[in-house]
């Protein structure tokens, strides 16, 4: 049927064009696959930068600045240092998703969620993390200047300013995407979880970028949210790590990381969690190679604000 409509509106243009070698080219334009799906997305695309114009040229207010999506199931342990820590660093919002956590999740975010600092989202099921970001995408994507999609194992590392949101501000407009690579750190020797911050304990890494990375988005310059890159409408930045980078604590400890197998995938569910995180993957992504304690800037900070909030 899709090959018929593209033949009749093929036919009807071609009338208009006078030389039969363009009409030929014409015509075969015209009658790609997707050809329609692709000049739909061109002139979605060019509404959603002019939408986006309109709104910085009037002052372009947004309830926060910047705002991080995540879906966690099981770590409460891991929370309140993850969420103070990236308050340091700029972010305002955090929108949680709790896949079904049976730990002290909902007990521990209590106080950010009374604060507003919280929105917390009880969002049950198999596999689903794209489902619960096309939730928020769908609800929120005009309250949040930028969006930072991460884990609770990520933390965003500012490199050469004190927060995230200086250098986004100095960004231009048209850019919809900031991609940071991670660096993969490992477990520093510790098979048992060692008392302390995450931060602390795990300060080894590997010695070059992970061909993986996550991104920050402007969420009204793109079509839809992925785990790692998203469908973005305009430019697409990488970012050098000498810039910012990720610090993905993967592995921390193998008590840890095993009871990270148990808990399931939000991505891909929960039996695949057992084949996805078993030993001989935590070896291989378990790297010491080089210490890497720049994130211990914020450490002082870090420990005072978590006092603050016991």
């Amino acid at each position: 049927m899709a090959g018929k409509i593209r033949k009749k509106i093929a036919s009807i243009i071609c009338v208009l064009v006078p030389f039969r070698n363009m009409r030929s080219n014409v015509r075969k334009f015209i009658e790609q696959p997707n050809v329609l799906e692709r000049i739909g997305r061109a002139r979605q695309a060019r509404e959603m930068w002019r939408r986006e114009r309109v709104l910085a040229a009037g002052g372009g207010r947004f309830a926060n600045k910047l705002s991080v999506l995540s879906i966690v199931k099981n770590e409460g342990l891991y929370l309140r240092e993850w969420i103070e820590y990236h308050r340091i660093v700029g972010v305002e919002k955090f929108y949680i998703y709790d896949n079904e956590s049976d730990d002290d999740t909902r007990k521990i975010l209590e106080p950010y969620i009374k604060s507003g600092v919280v929105e917390y989202i009880f969002w049950p099921g198999q596999a689903q993390q794209l489902l619960a970001y096309a939730d928020w995408f769908a609800k929120h994507r005009n309250d949040t200047r930028w969006l930072a999609v991460i884990d609770l194992d990520e933390f965003i590392v500012p490199m050469k300013m004190g927060t995230i949101v200086e250098y986004l501000d100095s960004l231009p407009l048209s850019v919809a995407q900031v991609i940071i690579s991670w660096f993969m750190f490992g477990s520093n020797g510790h098979n048992e979880k060692p008392d302390g911050l995450v931060v602390e304990n795990y300060t080894r890494r590997a010695n070059r970028p992970h061909y993986h990375y996550k991104s920050i988005v402007n969420p009204r310059l793109v079509r839809s949210l992925h785990v790692h890159r998203h469908d973005a409408v305009k430019r697409t930045v990488h970012l050098n790590v000498r810039d910012m980078r990720i610090n993905h604590y993967f592995c921390k400890s193998w008590a840890e990381y095993s009871k990270r197998a148990a808990r399931g995938c939000v991505f891909r569910g929960q039996a695949a969690g057992i084949t996805r995180y078993d030993r001989a993957r935590f070896d291989e992504r378990d790297r010491n190679d080089v210490e890497d304690k720049n994130i211990l800037r914020f450490l002082p900070e870090l420990k005072k604000r978590l006092v603050k909030s016991q």
